[in-house]
């Protein structure tokens, strides 16, 4: 179990040494806030190490050795840069009426939320469908037998396991398994357990530190209190860390508005490149971020800004783009050919089928079990935003729109897969169109509760200082 811990705790500790030093903030809140940061980025980071570490060395067992000496360099260098720094004190809590009331519905439902994700991860613990046949199956094809590992990207493998899929999850759970010597469902269990709760909290530090204390617990009880978020959360899949770094990229360039770091856009490429190696989604992603940050900073130095973005997107691209040139087998989405995906696109009722599943999630995304609800979350949340918005410092409007960019392309791009897919498009759009919309849900209820009036203003009776977007 201490070995367990460890193989964890590690790249976490490494992601959140990388975040601090690019960006040594110390104010409290953005501390917890760089600290579920670095969940993601030290297990993303590990996980393209692992990649690395095999092409020359497989076969061979002290990939830890290898964390631990990265983790012992970066400590000392942490302790060194920070052994004259000056540390605010820890922050008082006295909290309101609504702060203490929206707190505590906020911890009975992610205490709810955690209890069902254990539940399902302890009953289910091989993951689901796509967990054991892709990303579990993977990691056992390259712990199994490691000296020959490459093989498991063969072309002759049914497009069914998806062998061109991007490794982060696959690597992290085989080296998890070499760490400790055996095959134990802990390690996909306790990764995909790690990324709930890290995408959870990198929504509410964000909210407490650029917004308030409740709109922090507001965030929390409408993305722990959406069992589809939950849900995918302990099933051993892709879209949760996947979700979770489309959100950590949008903080970042809002974070960057606000303060100005280039670090900033810099750790934002590293989680879009990261995102890409999650999930064939992410490269559109980082594609969609670019564009995004041109669109946004266009007259304020977009160059500068984009290099920024490409010298943290350099390292996990390089990667994403090696392995799907020359190992991965073609993707099974362009297997059509030209004129076959030619003739679906311009068939209307193809169209039609698209545009009325997009809908059927844009009004009902959410998936209560055994509540009848007329509309989802998401109509709620436009509603909420209508009813509380609040003015937008101008200063932050690249924000705004850099993020509504990217969910613009996303949802153009996804539209064009389901347009040429070759399987059936109704079953296609049933088995996944919910989870294309869970990868951008919590970057949704970021920018529309980030652009929102807080609890406590809308309460005005508690006369706290009215604060901005």
């Amino acid at each position: 179990m201490i070995l367990l811990i460890v193989i964890f705790l590690v790249p976490i500790l490494i992601g959140g040494l990388v975040v601090h030093l690019l960006w040594p903030e110390r104010d409290f809140k953005i501390l917890i806030f760089k600290a579920f940061l670095g969940i993601g980025i030290g297990l993303g980071l590990s996980s393209l190490l692992y990649f690395l570490y095999l092409l020359p060395f497989a076969g061979q067992h002290w990939f830890i050795f290898v964390q631990l000496t990265i983790f012992l360099t970066l400590l000392a260098l942490t302790i060194w840069k920070e052994r004259k720094q000056a540390w605010p004190p820890l922050p008082r809590w006295n909290l309101t009426r609504t702060q203490t009331i929206l707190s505590a519905l906020a911890l009975i439902v992610f205490s709810i939320s955690l209890a069902s994700t254990a539940s399902y991860l302890l009953r289910r613990k091989q993951g689901d469908w796509d967990a054991w046949m892709m990303f579990n199956r993977a990691a056992r094809f390259v712990y199994r037998d490691q000296a020959h590992w490459l093989e498991s990207f063969s072309r002759q493998m049914d497009p069914i396991f998806h062998a061109d899929y991007p490794l982060l999850l696959a690597m992290n759970t085989a080296s998890g398994w070499d760490a400790l010597g055996m095959e134990t469902p802990r390690v996909p269990m306790i990764q995909s357990a790690l990324f709930a709760i890290a995408c959870l909290g990198l929504a509410v530090s964000a909210l407490a530190s650029i917004k308030s204390t409740s709109q922090a617990a507001l965030g929390l009880i409408i993305l722990w209190g959406t069992p589809a978020l939950v849900d995918e959360g302990s099933r051993e899949l892709a879209d949760v860390p996947l979700a979770f770094y489309i959100l950590a990229t949008g903080i970042l360039i809002y974070l960057f508005v606000i303060h100005r770091k280039p670090a900033l856009i810099a750790l934002a490429g590293l989680t879009a490149g990261l995102a890409a190696w999650t999930k064939n989604e992410g490269s559109l992603f980082v594609i969609a971020v670019g564009i995004a940050l041109a669109v946004a900073f266009f007259k304020q130095k977009p160059f500068r800004i984009l290099s920024l973005y490409g010298l943290g997107l350099a390292f996990p691209f390089t990667i994403v783009l090696y392995f799907k040139l020359f190992l991965a087998p073609p993707s099974d989405v362009l297997s059509n050919g030209a004129t076959r995906s030619l003739q679906q696109i311009l068939n209307p009722a193809r169209h039609l089928e698209v545009l009325k599943f997009f809908w059927d999630q844009f009004i009902h995304f959410g998936n209560w079990t055994g509540v009848s609800l007329v509309i989802g979350i998401i109509p709620i949340l436009l509603v909420y935003f209508l009813l509380f918005r609040a003015p937008i410092n101008k200063e932050r409007l690249p924000f705004y729109y850099a993020g509504i960019t990217i969910l613009v392309i996303q949802a153009f791009g996804d539209y064009a897969v389901y347009l040429i897919t070759p399987y059936d498009l109704t079953w296609h759009l049933t088995y996944s169109a919910t989870r294309i919309v869970l990868q951008v849900f919590p970057l949704i209820t970021f920018l529309i509760l980030s652009a929102s009036q807080t609890p406590e203003t809308v309460f005005s009776n508690e006369r706290l200082v009215k604060q901005s977007a």
